[in-house]
């Protein structure tokens, strides 16, 4: 086969090669989340769709499309009645935060007053620009005005979204139905021996099923427990704010703390203003410490065991870096990345580094045998 390929040839055809897949890459580059979200979904519910197929008589597009329906009713449903609950969550927090009652109490909190202290130590530094008139009363009194502002932009952003849903769901169909194809594909593509294909794609599909199932149950977890703290300690809006601490618990580093802080900060201003005891404020930060801030050391560990983990420290870098790099699909792509670079490590040592070895623990054997017959040669016959 290689005689009729003259070197024109061959780099002919590497240019061409190189020229399409840029071209190919330029033309789905729009669709990268949408492809690589429906490719997790189809890892994490392969085991299902198997036997969903085996039910259906080994009709894969009728097994994908009940898979489909299925995912869009578990998905759907929940979020709309979510958002539903939402909106009317935020809806009476503007409300109320709009009051007079509310707004004197945040006037009277003189949080100028209280740190002009600090100018003593940095004279530059300005307590008004922290007072109510200018950081809160100012966004309360605008919000209802932006909402009518920036109405079509919202609408249009859920637009966007409804067809990130659906060009998401003709991902899935596509590798539901053809996986096994492009498996066998790529297969028969790798240069790779076949063992260290099955090893690398039995590393990406564990990575990818224990980085989903920590991070999306961790961060239910802690946000089902600040919801539930702010509920107790008479919160407005706490679901609305648990909402947020579930999703601010995807990032490393910031967490649910972002939101139940900053809630006893206000129960203490409620304290120290004489609305209320301390102790709801005291009740929060407990929570905080104890439950919130500790529920992921007993989650992600329960939801993980028997799956692929990496060390703390590697996740963390690998998360924090595929969230720059990749945008919110970088939570997954970074380990992902991070696992393969622990799997190449893994072939070369086996592969390479051992063989190297092997190889100069022969010839050292070789010369200490040399050197005990003292270098002569077998005498011929």
């Amino acid at each position: 086969m290689w005689r009729e390929w003259r070197l024109a040839g061959i780099v002919t055809f590497a240019l061409v090669a190189v020229l399409v897949l840029v071209g190919a890459y330029r033309i789905l580059e729009p669709f990268l989340d949408a492809i690589l979200i429906g490719a997790i979904i189809v890892i994490l519910t392969h085991p299902l769709y198997v036997r969903l197929q085996r039910r259906f008589n080994g009709r894969s597009s009728l097994a994908a499309t009940v898979m489909l329906l299925g995912i869009t009713f578990l998905l759907i449903l929940p979020a709309f009645l979510i958002t539903l609950l939402l909106i009317a969550q935020a809806n009476s927090l503007i409300e109320r935060l709009q009051t007079a009652d509310v707004q004197a109490t945040l006037a009277s909190f003189d949080l100028p007053g209280r740190l002009a202290f600090i100018k003593h130590y940095v004279p530059t530094f300005d307590p008004t620009l922290l007072s109510a008139d200018r950081l809160v009363l100012p966004v309360i009194r605008e919000a209802p005005g932006w909402v009518a502002r920036h109405g079509a932009q919202v609408v249009g952003g859920l637009a966007g979204m409804v067809l990130g849903f659906f060009l998401v769901m003709l991902s899935a169909f596509y590798f539901f139905v053809e996986g096994p194809a492009i498996l066998r594909e790529l297969a028969v593509l790798s240069p790779l021996p076949r063992r260290y294909d099955r090893q690398i794609a039995a590393k990406l599909t564990a990575v990818i099923d224990a980085t989903f199932r920590g991070q999306v149950m961790t961060s239910l977890a802690q946000g089902v427990a600040t919801t539930v703290g702010l509920l107790i300690a008479g919160v407005p809006g706490a679901l609305l704010w648990g909402s947020v601490a579930a999703v601010l618990s995807l990032l490393p580093m910031v967490g649910a703390a972002v939101v139940w802080i900053p809630a006893t900060i206000y129960l203490g201003i409620q304290a120290s203003l004489g609305h209320q005891g301390w102790g709801w404020a005291i009740f929060l930060a407990l929570w905080g410490v104890l439950v919130v801030s500790t529920i992921d050391n007993l989650v992600r560990p329960w939801v993980m065991r028997g799956r692929a983990e990496l060390p703390a420290i590697p996740l963390l870098f690998s998360v924090l870096g595929g969230l720059q790099a990749f945008g919110f699909i970088g939570l997954v792509i970074g380990p992902l990345i991070f696992s393969l670079v622990k799997s190449v490590v893994d072939i070369y040592k086996e592969s390479f580094r051992d063989a190297a070895m092997a190889a100069a623990g022969e010839e050292v054997a070789a010369g200490a045998d040399d050197k005990a017959t003292g270098g002569a040669k077998p005498a011929a016959k």
